[in-house]
């Protein structure tokens, strides 16, 4: 974003450019570092980053002077250009399209309250990370402007509809830029949208905005754009794999999920394991697995992006209310039950008949589990059987909730009721698999000893009994 008004006729003055080193002085203090972009509507303010990685914004007035500094050593990068390579000539090389959906990857600093919002544009994102434009010939836009917690299925089906015309209009693949709050959800919505997939779909987010000296955006990106060239014509999410910048993950729609609030690498694959990795130093795809639809721009897609909204996701908890229950039901088509273990809920006589008359009247009632890892088995105990014997669905699924709540409404947004209670329980793009990958859990373990809580002592004694 150029700089307009005050702030850029004192640029003019001093010669200076975006992505030159500069020294900013104000009153007694000084600011060295890379002129960035404009940020905000502000036309009093410039944006330095300075060498400790941070941004700073400067409130100008008479008293501030700018200076150019010498060009960067041989070798070293700004980080950002004023095009991102985007007004080259394009080559031959794969065509990309970089979609915006919002999140902190599309968000800026507000340096006048400090707060983080989704102001970024698809030119400014691109300065930020130019070697995407070495990779790929990169068409950025944006599709939307939110933050992730306030994501709606119709946003789902929006998205949808912009990725089947990028890939009609001859893309190689997809990237889109989107918030980590929801992105799983996004994922398995599109997942399950977009039907013989022919090129790779990569949802991207970061943790920290592009900004910020420990920002993951750049990292995240670039590998993005990368698996958007691979021959993984899946939908996938790829987000750091550990907390130092080393490589990437490319995790399966229907099974990542945000495992932590703030870590950099807080996705995982669940019950399954990623498709791939992608090594940030050089950038070469190591495939994990090998069962992925294969890339060929010959295979017609096909968009299925009805979706009925009149479904919930209804969490157990101890004391739950039959009345509070039973007000779910009535007011769906479809519900999903994230009950407890190996699915169940408290069975009161009014939630029993509750049930009873919403799966006889033709709805879907059906059961996942609150547990990270395993699946779901209404066998072992009688609750469960009870639970079966009035309708409710899912035994032996190992779908996420959330997975499972998103697949409920596509299927009734675009299937009869006949048919959705057998679709629900079918295998139709990897969110439930045959057998459990138990090393699931193994390398959840092996990552809080990796992490910065190393206080817990039930740690400690499980590596003493490994």
């Amino acid at each position: 974003m150029s700089y307009e008004g005050p702030a850029a006729n004192l640029l003019e003055e001093a010669g200076v450019d975006v992505g030159d080193r500069v020294k900013v002085s104000k009153g007694s203090r000084e600011y060295v570092g890379i002129l960035m972009p404009r940020s905000g509507s502000d036309k009093r303010a410039l944006v330095i980053k300075l060498d400790g990685g941070y941004n700073v914004g400067i409130d100008l007035d008479d008293d501030c002077s700018i200076e150019k500094l010498s060009d960067l050593p041989e070798g070293e990068d700004s980080g950002f250009s004023e095009t991102g390579g985007l007004d080259r000539e394009k080559g031959d090389g794969p065509k990309v399209a970089v979609l915006l959906a919002g999140g902190t990857i599309a968000s800026r600093v507000d340096y006048r309250t400090g707060a983080v919002k989704a102001s970024i544009d698809e030119d400014e994102l691109v300065s930020f990370v130019p070697e995407i434009a070495k990779i790929a010939d990169i068409e950025g836009r944006e599709v939307l402007r939110t933050l992730s917690e306030k994501i709606v299925p119709e946003d789902w089906q929006k998205i949808a509809v912009e990725v089947e015309k990028e890939i009609e209009n001859g893309k190689d693949g997809i990237v889109i830029a989107h918030g980590t709050d929801t992105m799983g959800y996004t994922a398995a919505a599109l997942s399950f949208m977009l039907e013989d997939l022919p090129v790779p779909v990569v949802l991207v987010g970061s943790q920290r905005s592009s900004d910020r000296g420990s920002s993951d955006a750049r990292q995240n990106l670039v590998c993005a754009v990368r698996a958007a060239t691979s021959d993984i014509a899946e939908v996938v999410v790829c987000m750091h794999g550990e907390s130092s910048d080393t490589f990437c993950y490319l995790h399966p729609g229907t099974r990542a999920r945000k495992m932590h609030t703030s870590r950099r690498d807080a996705f995982r694959t669940v019950n399954e394991r990623p498709f791939a990795k992608v090594d940030w130093e050089n950038l070469e795809i190591q495939r994990i697995r090998e069962d992925y639809r294969k890339k060929d721009r010959d295979r017609k897609i096909e968009l299925k992006n009805g979706f009925e909204e009149d479904v919930e996701l209804v969490k157990v908890y101890p004391g739950i209310d039959a009345d509070v229950f039973s007000e779910h039901l009535e007011r769906s088509e479809g519900v999903v039950i994230e009950g407890t273990g190996l699915g169940h809920m408290p069975l009161e006589e009014d939630i029993k008949t509750a049930l009873e008359e919403y799966t006889d009247g033709g709805n879907i009632a059906f059961m996942a589990s609150q547990c990270i890892h395993g699946r779901v088995n209404m066998n072992v105990y009688e609750t469960g059987v009870d639970l079966q014997d009035v309708g409710v669905i899912g035994n032996y699924s190992d779908m996420l909730p959330e997975t499972a709540y998103v697949k409920l409404g596509w299927i009734l947004g675009n299937y009869d009721k006949d048919e959705a209670r057998e679709l629900m329980l079918e295998d139709m793009r990897g969110e439930i698999s045959r057998r459990t990958e138990h090393e699931d859990l193994k390398s959840e373990i092996s990552n809080l000893k990796t992490s910065s809580f190393q206080e817990f002592e039930g740690e400690k004694e499980w590596s003493r009994r490994k």
